[in-house]
């Protein structure tokens, strides 16, 4: 299960950004279907390492997106959540990836501690960096 080396992963970019752990309330996380992640695998990995590590039990909030592929043979761009499927236009199985591989952690959400003068905002973008295929 690499789910629990990505959740270790993301703990790790999302300590590394806060300078240390602290309780978290939500995290959002967007994968794609061709990431290879089971987004219910990530879901329990993050919440136990979450947990273990001083984070609290924070909302893991996933959006799942559609592949975006384009065929090869007649040029269609079409979008599925199956990777085995095949062109609308034209039947044909060739065709090249254009989205659909993504795993990113979109945003941290976490409560400001008042007694911190340089503490990092409340919610943070963050780009990639947990792991992804």
């Amino acid at each position: 299960m690499h789910e629990f080396s990505i959740a270790e992963s993301m703990l790790d970019l999302i300590e590394s950004a806060l300078h240390g752990a602290r309780p978290l309330d939500r995290v959002d996380v967007t994968i794609g279907p061709l990431s290879g992640i089971s987004p219910e695998a990530l879901s329990f990995c993050f919440s136990e390492i979450a947990r273990s590590r001083g984070f609290g039990e924070p909302e893991l909030a996933i959006r799942r997106v559609d592949a975006r592929l384009i065929c090869t043979d007649c040029g269609r761009e079409y979008e599925t959540s199956d990777f085995y499927c095949f062109c609308p236009a034209c039947g044909s199985m060739n065709r090249r990836i254009l989205s659909g591989r993504e795993f990113t952690v979109e945003s941290v959400e976490f409560e400001e501690d008042d007694e911190e003068e340089d503490s990092p905002p409340s919610s943070g973008k963050h780009d990639g960096g947990a792991g992804g295929t």
